[in-house]
């Protein structure tokens, strides 16, 4: 894959699943870039890309993230943050449908220069400890939830001006705190719930597959309850809508073989008639599988 280098501004915009703000505008020249995610559908992989210059804060609310950082794959389940520094090669794999996350753009500039209108000595230690943080995947806590949340608040809700711009610089400063303080905790394992990962591996690549919970909390070692509450943690979605899903993504694939009929396509996949598919596929993606096929 052809790695892209991201060049700012941001492409800035706010719509029911996307918010993006340049707070430069606001007066805090080091935060190029605010964002928060609520997806309502599935997305394609990020491209590899670096931001030069900047530290990329990444917070899971919902959903399972997985990073590509420099070779390696971290799992982000929600309430997990990840830690790019500058220049670092990186892409988001996974866009999960219902995936919520928060994520911001710091600059933390050059030594021996004020940031967030601290003192320079103060600056420094900020700075340095940020680059040098020991662990790139934390547990993450509730300051920096709030953090985030206060940030997009303040902007949204204050008249632009001195006390607007010294609240989101307070709120920014706790939240860059609030990650070195759970950076110095013990690491986050890169892979966790080997088994559950697996299992939802396999249904993505063979959703045509009956997977009886019976089935699922025996190989997971996990109760029913229990078994929800992780796979919704992981994918944004209980087992069987998440399987529907898979089902429905492949269709669309193999909606575009003109050898099979939407009949074979549906029994094949598990759906229980044709008319099953096509509900399903409108309710989905908005068309019919016929009239997927014939665009």
């Amino acid at each position: 894959m052809r790695e892209s280098i991201c060049t700012l501004p941001f492409d800035y915009e706010k719509t029911a699943e996307r918010q993006v703000l340049n707070l430069e505008q606001a007066g805090l020249p080091c935060v190029p870039a605010l964002g928060r995610s609520h997806f309502q559908r599935k997305r394609a992989a990020v491209s590899e890309h670096r931001h030069p210059g900047c530290v990329e804060i990444t917070l899971c609310m919902r959903g399972s993230l997985v990073f590509e950082s420099e070779g390696s794959s971290y799992h982000l389940l929600p309430g997990n943050v990840f830690v790019t520094l500058p220049n670092e090669s990186h892409r988001l794999l996974t866009n999960p449908k219902g995936l919520v996350m928060y994520w911001m753009l710091f600059r933390p500039g050059r030594k021996n220069a004020a940031l967030l209108h601290l003192p320079v000595a103060e600056s420094d230690v900020l700075r340095d400890t940020l680059l040098t943080l020991p662990n790139k995947l934390c547990k993450g806590c509730e300051t920096l939830r709030k953090d985030f949340q206060r940030l997009f608040r303040t902007h949204d809700e204050l008249e632009p001006g001195a006390l607007r711009t010294l609240s989101m610089r307070s709120s920014v400063l706790d939240l860059l705190l609030a990650l070195i303080e759970t950076a110095h905790e013990k690491p986050l394992p890169t892979e966790p719930d080997q088994r559950l990962l697996q299992l939802i591996d396999t249904m993505r690549k063979n959703p045509e597959h009956d997977y009886p919970v019976e089935m699922l909390t025996r190989n997971c070692a996990l109760s029913e309850s229990l078994l929800n509450t992780r796979f919704k943690e992981l994918t944004g979605l209980p087992p069987y809508t998440f399987l529907l899903n898979c089902r429905l993504q492949k269709a669309r694939k193999v909606l575009l073989q003109r050898d099979l009929s939407i009949t074979q396509i549906a029994h094949n996949l598990g759906f229980s008639s044709s008319q099953h598919l096509a509900m399903q596929f409108k309710r989905e993606f908005g068309i019919t599988p016929r009239e997927w096929r014939a665009r």
